[in-house]
């Protein structure tokens, strides 16, 4: 499958809920909108940042017809697939190929006890690939599930398993991934407080939070690793990494929100049990912003 499109910064969309936690359409599509203005190479919709695991089928579908309308063929939108057995999955992605997304990014399951080990797994990515046809990208974030190098490079024997998106913050085995099987999947850094070495080990770009915060940084850094300018790639990392420390833990999507609301745009709440964060939260999230460089107020001790 071609896989020249799935490359530099894809960047991950929050999903707005309103006060009775529906779906804000129009602040979704404002969100989309910032995102490719921003200069992003790709949408992903329904992620760990879009709280896909909470998402319908039928919401997951309507946020990917509404992002593929506002970009209007200008970048791809990737489909965020999070689900706890091979008939779920399959029915969201039936569901959400008929919207036109160029992808399916597809966390392995993620209650622990239906860990299903390496043959499971590589049969759950098989079955979808099959029955579906659409690239997938592995969501390599499930601490009891993992796909390990040797996995990937089984998978990778998938016509379907075009990409990994290696999360769970282990540099170390994204750079075994590289160089096991990197000359025939994408692989895609979501170690986001390690963006710039991961570059440098051979992710060929990234898929993480911080992009759906602060895009223009994310894009600088790419764009400054793209061109050998080390030194403004470890600059940017400066910038970037108090704002992933500010917002990771737990409580995620609701950080993530309150820092894009602190930028002046607006992100809605999380469905419950996600929630406000703290005032102590948000001050630390403001302080990292402000050592971001994107608010007026002086940088302060995160």
């Amino acid at each position: 499958m071609d896989t020249s499109w799935l490359k530099g910064i894809i960047a991950t969309a929050v999903t707005p809920f309103d006060e009775r936690e529906e779906v804000d359409e129009t602040a979704f599509v404002e969100q989309v909108r910032y995102l490719v203005a921003a200069g992003v190479d790709g949408i992903s919709v329904g992620g760990s940042t879009g709280e896909g695991a909470i998402l319908s089928d039928e919401e997951l579908s309507r946020l990917c017809v509404l992002a593929i309308a506002e970009v209007g063929g200008k970048v791809p939108v990737i489909a965020g697939i999070i689900r706890n057995c091979t008939r779920d999955a399959l029915r969201t992605a039936n569901a959400v190929v008929k919207t036109g997304v160029k992808a399916l990014m597809v966390t392995p399951v993620h209650y622990h006890v239906l860990a299903p080990g390496d043959d499971g797994n590589y049969e759950f990515y098989r079955r979808i690939g099959k029955d579906i046809g659409l690239p997938i990208v592995i969501y390599n974030v499930i601490p009891h599930n993992v796909i390990s190098p040797e996995l990937l490079n089984k998978l990778s024997n998938i016509p379907q398993v075009v990409a990994i998106k290696q999360s769970g913050g282990d540099i170390h085995k994204l750079a075994e991934m590289v160089q096991k099987c990197g000359d025939r999947i994408v692989i895609m850094s979501a170690v986001d407080d390690l963006l710039f070495p991961t570059y440098m080990v051979g992710a060929q770009g990234s898929i993480v939070a911080p992009s759906a915060i602060i895009p223009e940084l994310v894009v600088q850094q790419w764009q400054a690793f793209l061109r050998k300018d080390y030194e403004a790639a470890e600059e940017l990392h400066r910038r970037i990494l108090p704002v992933v420390q500010a917002i990771s833990g737990v409580n995620f999507p609701g950080k993530i929100k309150e820092a894009i609301r602190q930028l002046g745009r607006t992100a809605g709440i999380t469905r419950s049990p996600g929630h406000e964060p703290t005032e102590v939260e948000k001050e630390t999230i403001r302080n990292a912003l402000a050592c971001a460089g994107v608010l007026d107020s002086s940088c302060e001790s995160v």
